[in-house]
């Protein structure tokens, strides 16, 4: 992250002008404060004098931001420059905002460009969505982004001429585009025009066809959840179903289609919330509250009945071996029977955990990739010296189950920094958070980082990074001083974090948690909100 120094020389050099525009300096140095808040709030004094110092000020700072509340407060602030002087400097500096360091600040500034409906700013947005180079992905999805915060239902066309240029190879070099469209379809098609709304259908239809599955079910499933926030069908994942949709003028179904849908597919999980994607990354709570027992109803205290052995069906045909043959002779492969957890031994929150997560990793089919994150006070990955994710063979499956069973409670609840460490693991190592916390925004987190975190908790924050007062944190007072130890914050910081990694974020309550931050967490990604516990707390 860049040091105060260099953020006060930075938007000193650039907003000198500033003084003698609005006759204060007030809101110059506030722009260079070390507090977010106060940050803020400097951009917002300055973006009331709407005039090019202003402006130029303002993108500075944006420029160098990296915290979530203060981001938005900013974009807010952005809709205030109106003015021709302002919206020239916007013009001539954002579209140059290229690179994925610089992907917030154009966000950020394209938020605060759609909420004017000025026909300036919407000729700017319109040359960053649809008339940037190809390969300018990250200016192009800070622009559908900002339209779907705005509710642009009215730029919806450049959205959809986006996504009729998808081809297959996006999934591996433009995915952030691919998702961010995808994602943003729903808010830009609400009470918009109907031709507009077919073409959008049939866009992402053509998505569905070439996308492979197979490999990476995500795009697949946004797709068709998409599909069916926009329509008000099911989630099919059939691209001639939603032809067929359209041919028939797009009214709802009367009666039920029979063709797949995302919610048949066969994926793994954890307090029964599902998997999307490959690559899998467990945050769990080990604060000393995890060592407190925990209720749990008398049929889950018996041990588990084992299951049948079902005698397999003669079968006839080529390649026969017991199993249920293709449409192509070969034999299918039998779906493997997983029996349900043993909770008979369970006692504490922390075993409750431990079972779970056992039971998940035991049956992770071996395709997929994973780590585990633990937290208290602190934060890391349970193996130190695995960084990555790491594919699920038997092998890593069974290192990692043993030291799930040694695990231990300790100190306070740190759910920011867990959530944070979570969004720094890919497939080639950690970033160091001591250094930047860019996982927001990294192109290696975009490409292989986690498609799903499953993050667990038995209670609220009560300390985080930011905290000061870790001496007396949980001891003289309840909670941490730290920003990132209110929910509020938390929220916004991750839903700067997820705004372009998409990745799905299911929580799970255990105890008298925080049920609102748990289930903002889940809803803002498309993920599963489970109170396991029956006892949350209103936070």
């Amino acid at each position: 992250m860049m040091s105060t120094v260099k953020r006060m020389l930075l938007v000193a050099a650039v907003a000198a002008p500033l003084v003698l525009a609005t006759g204060t300096g007030q809101a110059q140095g506030k722009m260079a404060d070390k507090n977010p808040d106060v940050r803020a709030e400097g951009v917002e004094q300055a973006a009331a004098a709407n005039n090019k110092a202003a402006a130029t000020a303002i993108l500075a700072a944006l420029a160098t931001e990296s915290d979530g509340p203060a981001g938005f407060r900013m974009a807010e602030a952005v809709s205030m420059l109106t003015s021709a002087e302002a919206l020239e400097v916007i013009e001539k500096t954002a579209l140059t905002w290229t690179t994925p360091e610089r992907l917030f600040a154009a966000y950020w500034t394209f938020c605060g460009l759609a909420k004017m409906q000025n026909a300036t700013a919407d000729a700017i947005l319109t040359k960053a969505a649809r008339d940037s180079k190809s390969k300018e992905i990250y200016l192009k999805s800070a622009a559908i982004e900002a339209l779907g915060y705005a509710g642009r239902s009215d730029l919806c066309p450049l959205l959809v001429d986006t996504i009729k240029q998808y081809e297959p190879d996006w999934d591996k070099k433009n995915q952030i585009l691919t998702l961010t469209c995808v994602y943003n379809a729903p808010k830009l098609c609400k009470g918009g025009d109907t031709e507009v709304r077919n073409q959008l259908v049939l866009a992402l239809a053509n998505v569905l066809e070439k996308t492979d599955a197979k490999k990476d079910d995500r795009i697949q499933y946004f797709v068709a959840k998409a599909l069916a926030e926009i329509t008000g069908e099911d989630t099919y994942t059939d691209p001639a179903f939603w032809r067929w949709w359209v041919q028939m003028g797009g009214k709802k179904v009367e009666k039920q289609h029979d063709g797949p849908t995302v919610a048949g597919r066969d994926v793994p999980k954890f307090f029964k919330a599902s998997a999307v994607g490959k690559r899998v990354i467990f945050v769990i709570d080990i604060s000393g509250s995890m060592q407190h027992p925990v209720n749990l109803p008398p049929e889950m205290k018996k041990p588990p009945a084992p299951p049948e052995k079902k005698k397999d069906a003669p079968v006839t045909g080529k390649g026969s071996t017991g199993g249920k043959p293709g449409e192509d002779g070969k034999k299918e492969e039998k779906k493997v029977e997983i029996p349900p957890p043993d909770y008979s031994k369970v006692v504490s929150k922390l075993d409750l955990a431990k079972v779970e997560l056992i039971h998940c990793l035991r049956y992770l089919p071996e395709d997929y990739k994973f780590n585990i994150v633990v937290y208290h006070t602190d934060h890391n990955l349970l193996d130190q010296s695995t960084k990555n994710l790491i594919p699920a063979t038997q092998a890593n499956k069974d290192r990692f189950i043993k030291r799930v069973e040694a695990l231990n409670w300790a100190a306070l609840t740190n759910i920011h920094g867990g959530l944070m460490r979570g969004f720094c693991v890919n497939e080639k190592g950690m970033l160091d958070m001591k250094v930047k916390e860019n996982g927001a925004w990294d192109p290696e987190c975009i490409l292989s980082g986690a498609t799903t975190m499953f993050f667990l908790t038995d209670g609220s924050p009560t300390i985080s990074d930011d905290t000061t007062n870790h001496n007396e944190a949980g001891i003289t007072t309840p909670l941490g001083n730290g920003r990132m130890v209110k929910g509020a914050n938390i929220i916004l910081d991750i839903k700067r974090m997820n705004t372009f990694r998409k990745m799905v974020i299911n929580t799970v309550g255990i105890g008298p948690h925080d049920n609102r931050l748990m289930q903002a967490l889940a809803e803002m990604s498309g993920g599963e909100y489970v109170d396991r516990s029956g006892v949350a707390s209103q936070g």
